[in-house]
């Protein structure tokens, strides 16, 4: 009997087409039959405007990414990038451990920044792990050779197809995963 490689899918789409709520919907859908560790990007806003980006983690930890009132030679736009909770509270939720799938939004422009993230999600690319994740539809470098790479599975989302797109996501993962990440 050969052995079957674990899942890579990763989603794309343009901006607002729904990527993270998909994600998010995925996970909800796996909660309590695939153990899953990673983290979700969010949007920081104050009165309404968005003024940076914070990731939070599967268990509840949150790092600072990026703020407008951040300086530093990282920047992204009017963000100025924060690589260390990337580096540190970030890569500790992308560990792969057996049986668990890795949830990772979002493989851009911003997290690419940093080495070690890019280093961290070739090694999942590559592993015998399943992977889910979101990458940007636009993108040269690493973004583009996540986005191509050979062994992943990759989705685009048009905007409104979200909801159909996660469901057709959570029932692949389960057929290949089986409850509790076993292949059966």
């Amino acid at each position: 009997m050969s052995l079957i490689a674990a899942p890579k899918i990763l989603l794309t789409g343009n901006p607002g087409s729904g990527k993270t709520t998909a994600i998010r919907a995925i996970v909800e859908a796996l909660q309590g039959r695939i153990p899953t560790t990673g983290f979700f990007t969010e949007d920081l806003r104050e009165q309404g405007r968005r003024v940076g980006f914070r990731g939070v983690t599967l268990d509840g930890r949150d790092f600072l990414l990026a703020h407008i009132r951040n300086s530093g030679s990282a920047r992204l736009g009017p963000y100025g990038v924060d690589l260390t909770g990337l580096e540190t509270t970030g890569l500790e939720a992308l560990v792969a451990r057996p049986g668990h799938l890795v949830v990772v939004d979002e493989i851009g422009k911003m997290e690419c920044l940093s080495e070690a993230f890019k280093t961290r999600m070739a090694e999942l690319l590559e592993g015998d792990g399943p992977l889910l994740a979101t990458v940007a539809a636009v993108g040269v470098g690493f973004v583009k050779r996540a986005r191509n790479h050979p062994r992943a599975k990759l989705y685009t989302i048009a905007h409104g197809e979200g909801r159909r797109m996660a469901a057709e996501i959570t029932r692949t993962l389960l057929r290949e995963l089986g409850d509790g990440g076993t292949r059966s």
